[in-house]
């Protein structure tokens, strides 16, 4: 399996002979076999996977472990293949409202750029697939699928709502790139992701008062008077963009990355479960 394999299966998926996990395994076996050479396959994979039928690279993949493919990466690969997960295969680098919108529908995307397409920060295509099927496979979790289904959908609400130009005009362009990172290249617990965005949102507004102000803002420690106040009231205005208000409101605002507010976290993940459930059930 090296690189010469590689046109003639994406020639079949084009005829439709091929599925499009077993191209995603093509691409990434391919190319790491063009690298490691004889030490592309590293034994038998013990317990393989329940792959079978779906091509030669998938079931490759399901019996032997291939050098720098990891477990998740098969994982996904599995799950993909058995139709365990909806994902959307691309030949391009999708804008981060683009996976948000389908990480909020329960689906998500893998790409396969060519090897003349820009990847920064990935250093190749290779790197950007097996990155994408890492979090896949993170996507899919059952531990956390349904809250992060409810949790994307929020704040897609958030940003498709007429009033966010208006809220993500306050702050400067290093929070609007901490936002994609958190809705395009974040998976895991919804309360975690949440919490994340809460910390985005604190050092933007850090940045703002410190501007305001003509100084430096400092990189870490609790936020001061004049930013807490600040900040207050810009979460105030998130919190109901992304559909959190009254109870709620008090809930998330309780929620922080120390993880010391275990009652507050379960109500807003279960918010966040219930609201997926009925996005993935439609």
């Amino acid at each position: 399996m090296d690189a010469a394999d590689w046109p003639s299966t994406l020639a079949g998926h084009r005829a439709g002979d091929v599925c499009d996990a077993e191209l995603a395994a093509a691409y990434v076996v391919t190319r790491v076999g063009a690298r490691a050479g004889s030490r592309l396959l590293q034994g038998a994979r013990r317990p393989g996977l329940r792959i079978d039928g779906k091509g030669p690279f998938l079931e490759t993949l399901a019996a032997t472990r291939v050098r720098g493919v990891s477990d998740p990466v098969a994982r996904a690969l599995e799950a993909w293949a058995l139709g365990a997960a909806h994902v959307h295969l691309l030949f391009r680098v999708p804008l981060p409202i683009e996976v948000l919108g389908w990480q909020s529908r329960g689906e998500r995307c893998v790409s396969l750029v060519a090897d003349d397409v820009a990847t920064a920060p990935h250093a190749d295509g290779l790197a950007f697939a097996l990155h994408d099927l890492c979090h896949l496979e993170k996507f899919i979790d059952p531990e956390h699928f349904t809250g992060q289904v409810g949790f994307f959908r929020a704040v897609h609400r958030a940003l498709t709502d007429p009033r966010w130009s208006s809220f993500a005009g306050r702050f400067d362009d290093a929070f609007a790139t901490d936002l994609e990172h958190v809705v395009a290249d974040m998976n895991g617990s919804a309360v975690f992701l949440f919490a994340a965005l809460k910390m985005k949102l604190k050092m933007a507004v850090r940045r703002r008062v410190a501007r305001a102000a003509g100084r430096e803002a400092r990189g870490s420690g609790p936020l001061d008077e004049t930013e807490s106040q600040a900040y207050a009231t810009d979460l105030r205005t998130l919190l109901a963009l992304l559909g959190l208000e009254g109870e709620l409101a008090g809930v998330a605002d309780r929620v922080s990355t120390r993880r010391d507010e275990e009652q507050a976290a379960l109500h807003l993940l279960r918010h966040f479960e219930a609201a997926g459930s009925v996005a993935v059930a439609r």
